[in-house]
């Protein structure tokens, strides 16, 4: 179902992008936002092992339309292991170490944006995801086993639905993503606190 989404998210990129640039007003501006994640894990694989992330965002878009905004997402989050998880043998493998231990996830996602009324907005990104684990660099998210082995690239994407406040400068909004390698996705559902500098 992951896969069928990521694709999703992908195509509707790819096709709306070039409809959007047809249809660009002559006085577009820009948009600048920038903001805190809060997520949890919610795939079975990771909620085992890992509980609370948290991490920046940083949004850069053009104004297409009235209602549309495409751009770009860097993001970077850090995830917590879970307090109370079994003791691991000095024996063990790097992979078995890395289960609990903390890692982060840079990303870097391309973006189109719908704002729509009441000051709601709606919008999809699909890029590409690094991992970091602070057990070994090396292994990334390897840890999941149906990574099968060392996993520090992955796509990456999300949909996210939000709500302007404070005169549509503070931005809240609820975002589910995923990190997909190897045929297997990791998803997590979080909020993101945003404030938006327009130029």
């Amino acid at each position: 179902m992951t896969k069928i989404l990521n694709h999703i998210i992908t195509l509707m990129l790819l096709m709306i992008v070039p409809f959007a640039f047809a249809q660009k007003e002559q006085d577009n501006s820009y948009v600048l936002e920038s903001g805190i994640n809060l997520s949890l894990p919610v795939h079975i694989q990771m909620y085992r092992s890992h509980r609370l992330g948290i991490g920046i965002n940083l949004r850069i878009a053009e104004k297409i339309t009235s209602t549309t905004e495409f751009g770009i997402r860097v993001e970077y989050d850090y995830r917590f292991t879970r307090k109370n998880y079994p003791a691991v043998p000095p024996e063990s493998t790097v992979k078995e170490r890395a289960l609990y231990r903390n890692f982060s996830i840079f990303a870097i996602k391309p973006n189109i944006q719908f704002n729509l009324k009441r000051n709601w907005c709606l919008g999809a990104e699909s890029g590409v995801g690094y991992a970091i684990s602070d057990e070994d660099p090396k292994i990334g998210l390897g840890f999941v086993s149906e990574f099968n082995g060392p996993t520090r690239f992955g796509s990456c994407s999300g949909i996210y639905l939000g709500k302007y406040f404070s005169k549509n400068k503070v931005n809240v909004s609820l975002n589910l993503t995923n990190f997909v390698a190897h045929g297997h996705a990791e998803n997590t559902l979080g909020l993101k606190f945003n404030y938006y500098f327009y130029k």
